[in-house]
């Protein structure tokens, strides 16, 4: 029990927590998960990419995503993380955070950014909680649904 990297077996659980926070409306843009593993890994550090894992089942998952392709921000990685609704309560998002974050130091990351829609409370709270910052608001920066979308953008300096 506990967070260790993510593996390809994963995929059905992280694909079912991933839906059920597309589902809420609240927690990204996106409207359905990739269709499989492959498509989903290549798009973070699969470096940076873990699950908290009880019982032989995945109840959540936290990766980060290179910002940029330019060499300037090599160490600055968006944060994506998702714990089953049922488990919320558990710490697992923040167990789940932990483990990222030191992985991310030593992975030579600098920054930690997190995006986050402005409805979406508990997980500013969460990010506060952890040491990030509000660093702006990105009005109607897309949309879900037709309807025009603000995200606070959060960061965490290491340095």
């Amino acid at each position: 029990m506990g967070v260790r990297k993510i593996e390809e077996s994963d995929w059905p659980d992280i694909k079912m927590i991933y839906q059920l926070g597309i589902d809420t409306k609240v927690a990204t843009f996106e409207t359905s998960p990739p269709n499989d593993y492959i498509q989903w890994i290549k798009k973070i550090d699969s470096d940076n990419a873990f699950v908290f894992e009880s019982e032989n089942s995945v109840l959540g998952w936290i990766v980060l995503s290179k910002v940029s392709s330019r060499c300037a921000y090599e160490g600055v990685g968006e944060i994506s993380i998702y714990v089953h609704p049922d488990h919320k309560q558990h710490h697992i998002g923040s167990k789940l955070y932990k483990h990222l974050e030191e992985k991310a130091r030593e992975s030579g990351y600098w920054t930690i950014q997190a995006q986050l829609f402005a409805e979406n409370t508990p997980s500013k709270t969460f990010f506060e909680k952890h040491g990030f910052r509000q660093v702006g608001v990105r009005e109607k920066i897309g949309k879900l649904d037709d309807v025009w979308i603000d995200n606070y953008l959060y960061e965490k300096n290491f340095n």
